[in-house]
């Protein structure tokens, strides 16, 4: 069987040309997946601040349940401090000589561009730092600098921190000089001011001799902290390296997820169509004697052979766009700098063992009719298409509308989350009814189309309609990834929309102040905040910080946790409208809390319950809801008082500050640095926030899409250029070229037209159950130019793909294409 297997993939080149291409692509997209996912996981971020240290202890970054369930945790979004007794206790174990304390915190310095670190003196030597210039500080008023600053010793330098804008004067300039993480240092004392957590620390440089000196400290210490050596020691040093790394897994996960989930209904379109091409061979086999195992076994390595020399271009093509997404994230600041991407054996043979499978599995499922029925069976539906579509097929093709039927309804009746978070399997089940449907589909669309088509057009039309009826399978097969395309794309691209549509339009709803005020380094202090309530004509300011906050709640009977998108803001609320509903935000002190109406109905709350929340830094708290207001998509899912947000914030400063009344000159003159926007200014930054962080869905729409077009195009110039014997009998009946060009015309008209209207008909209930549940509309925003581009791209892509290589077929002599 593998001997005739190859025999036959020798002469059938030109109808598995569709299935080489469906695979290649999917492996190469699985495969660079599978490279973000283990660069993820082995994640290797050099060491800079602490390069000296050979291990370092720092906070749990990572929340879990009590439970004895298995539980993946939630991660936080500020650093963890630790308590500074631990250093006692590190000291004891064997082999340690030496445990440095770190307490590090943003600061902002007038003049500098970017992230600088404050850092105590006595931390110093964990990168190594030593001094090139001057003497370490010895006064409250004095720092040290990183010379990747180019301060000079002796020169004042205005340093803003959770305190305020204090002057300091430079006593020294220290290297090597960290560009990413140039840091700022000053005297102990003053150091656990700015840090503002008595008693505990940012983390411990230990040093030592031994080569397992990670694994005696870990021991020692147990799970309640972290130790980081070698590489990971990276990760220690900054959150934005953990987030990261989770990033790229969480992504690569979920796009795997649904790059497979496309793999296999495009190949199995592919395979499906291919085995149509040779049913006249398959019923010979089976009439000289060729028993179904025979024929399944014949197709199944055929397919595998496929699939392996699919494989061969498809990795290192996967390599390649892995690298590019890589690339793509470090240059948006995604992931930081410093990560590197990782080719590993185990994704490569994930990828290539995926495409096998899915080739396998198309191939013997497009086979399994042919191969079971009886030869004489066979051999009468390879001369004339069977029309009706099998039990099993039809079977399945109705439970899954069913299901996304049912689906679409108790979408629209739930609320809040739950509808939303029912649209992707939505979409998933009425891609997958469509495609085993889609026979059924092809004959309503001529039922409906088919009268005006042969009134416009006698001959052409009349030709379309017929074979279009005739072949309905062939069609389907064609028509089946343009429907996936269309709806995939529709429903990511209009869920986009619908979500970034609502978020912009809460945001500049609730903005009723006349300015806001931004700053290019780690936040506002204080003191600048004060002087904004001083000037003459201001009437109320408004600090507020953005944190994530993770709620330990119940979902159906189980504890989980949450994350929720926070703001910490400062009551009476002046210039911000959260949109209250009931309740009062006056109230918002203390341990008190707001939450959105979509938090509060996934919740399970009402004003006067109390809720479970981790703050950023994992600090457990119990809050009493106080008010519930409808703009949490443009200011997060929860509201809590500032100072509690603050005390827990590793800067300990206002993100934004909203102030009614005063004038942009007397505001802009109050700081160096400042940002002074006004109304407008505001909406184009949350239009611009909002557009970076939609960047990320259209990438990874840009990506299927094209694995989906390229397969789309393939499959129609394949089932177009197979069909050179049906061409050629037309034109020897006495139809003209252009008839015949006028029929297949008309049959990519159709094939597109349904393509359109069943994508859109999938596309519609899934964005109606997201729109409902996170906007109570039901009505989502679906730019009209949009899905009109859409509606062009899909009626061109079936138009040019079928007529290019009807054109092609058509020059040839008919009387020698029909005895080919």
């Amino acid at each position: 069987m593998l001997r005739l297997a190859l025999a036959t993939s020798r002469g059938r080149l030109l109808s598995l040309a569709g299935p080489f291409v469906a695979l290649l692509f999917a492996v190469a997209l699985v495969a660079s997946c599978g490279l973000l996912m283990d660069s993820g996981l082995r994640a290797r971020v050099p060491a800079e601040r602490y390069g000296a240290a050979p291990v370092v202890v720092a906070g749990q970054q990572q929340v879990t349940l009590d439970t004895e369930e298995p539980d993946l945790g939630q991660s936080l979004s500020e650093p963890v401090a630790i308590p500074a007794v631990l250093a006692r206790k590190i000291a004891k174990v064997p082999g340690v000589t030496r445990v440095v304390p770190e307490t590090s915190f943003p600061v902002g310095l007038t003049g500098a561009d970017g992230r600088v670190i404050g850092r105590s003196w006595g931390s110093a030597g964990l990168t190594p730092y030593t001094l090139r210039e001057g003497r370490a500080p010895a006064t409250a008023g004095e720092i040290v600098v990183d010379v990747a600053l180019g301060r000079k010793v002796g020169e004042k330098a205005r340093v803003a921190g959770r305190d305020g804008v204090r002057e300091y004067t430079v006593t020294g300039v220290a290297g090597p000089g960290l560009a990413r993480q140039a840091s700022v240092f000053f005297t102990g004392e003053r150091a656990e001011e700015l840090f503002a957590r008595p008693g505990k620390v940012s983390a411990f440089g230990v040093f030592g001799e031994g080569e397992r000196l990670a694994e005696r400290v870990e021991r020692a210490l147990g799970d309640s902290v972290a130790v980081y050596a070698g590489d990971q020691r990276g990760l220690a040093e900054n959150a934005s390296a953990r987030e990261g790394r989770e990033m790229l897994i969480a992504l690569s996960g979920s796009l795997g997820g649904v790059i497979v989930m496309v793999a296999v209904l495009v190949v199995s379109g592919a395979f499906g169509l291919a085995v149509r091409q040779r049913d006249r061979e398959i019923a010979l086999l089976r009439a000289i004697g060729a028993t179904p195992k025979q024929v399944r076994a014949m197709i199944g390595r055929e397919a595998l052979a496929v699939g392996t020399v699919a494989a061969v271009p498809g990795l290192p093509l996967g390599v390649a766009v892995g690298r590019w997404l890589f690339d793509q994230f470090v240059a948006r600041g995604m992931v930081p700098e410093g990560f590197t991407p990782v080719v590993g054996p185990v994704p490569m043979l994930v990828a290539a063992g995926v495409g096998l499978v899915t080739a396998w599995l198309a191939a013997r499922g497009a086979v399994r009719r042919a191969a079971s029925i009886k030869p004489t069976e066979a051999l009468g539906e390879a001369a004339v298409e069977r029309r009706e579509l099998g039990r099993g097929r039809m079977i399945v093709g109705l439970v899954f509308l069913a299901l996304g039927a049912s689906a679409s309804g108790l979408s629209v009746a739930a609320a809040g989350e739950t509808a939303a978070a029912s649209a992707g399997a939505i979409v998933l089940l009425l891609i997958t009814a469509a495609a085993l449907l889609g026979p059924w589909l092809v004959q309503l669309a001529v039922r409906l189309a088919g009268g005006v088509v042969g009134r416009t057009s006698p001959v052409s039309g009349y030709l379309a309609v017929a074979n279009t009826r005739t072949a309905a399978k062939r069609l389907a097969a064609v028509a089946t990834p343009l429907i996936l395309m269309f709806a995939f794309a529709s429903t990511t691209l209009f869920a986009q929309s619908t979500l970034g549509h609502a978020a912009t339009q809460q945001a500049l709803e609730g903005n009723r102040a006349d300015y806001v005020l931004e700053s290019a380094g780690p936040g506002l202090p204080p003191d600048v905040v004060r002087a904004a309530r001083d000037l003459p004509g201001v009437k109320g300011v408004t600090e507020t910080i953005g944190t994530t906050v993770i709620a330990d709640t119940d979902e159906m009977g189980s504890r989980t946790l949450k994350p929720l998108d926070a703001i910490g803001l400062t009551v009476p609320a002046h210039g911000i409208d959260l949109g209250v509903t009931s309740g009062s935000l006056d109230r918002l002190r203390g341990d008190r809390v707001a939450l959105s109406t979509l938090t509060a109905g996934s919740l399970g709350a009402s004003v006067g319950d109390t809720v479970r929340l981790r703050l950023g830094d994992g600090t457990p708290v119990k809050l009493t809801v106080v008010a519930l207001y409808e703009r949490g998509l443009g200011y997060g899912d929860v509201a809590l008082p500032y100072p509690l947000v603050r005390d827990h914030s590793e800067a300990g400063m206002a993100g934004r500050v909203y102030v009614t009344g005063g004038t942009a000159e007397r505001l802009t003159a109050l700081a160096p640095g400042l940002t002074v926007l006004d109304r407008a200014g505001a909406g184009a930054a949350v239009n611009a926030a909002q557009e970076f962080s939609d960047w990320i869905n259209l990438l990874v729409l840009g990506l299927i899409i094209v694995f989906i077009a390229i397969s789309v195009v393939n499959t129609l110039v394949t089932a177009t250029g197979a069909r050179t014997r049906e061409f050629a009998l037309l034109r020897l009946i006495g139809g003209t070229r252009r008839q015949v060009r006028g029929m297949v015309r008309w049959e990519a008209l159709l094939v597109g037209g349904l393509a359109v209207i069943t994508g859109t008909l999938i596309a519609a209930p899934t964005l109606m159950a997201l729109s409902y549940g996170v906007t109570g509309s039901p009505l989502p925003h679906v730019p009209s130019v949009a899905y009109a581009a859409m509606v062009a791209a899909t009626m061109g892509l079936a138009y040019v793909a079928t007529l290019t290589p009807a054109r092609t077929v058509l020059l040839g002599r008919p009387a020698e294409q029909i005895r080919g």
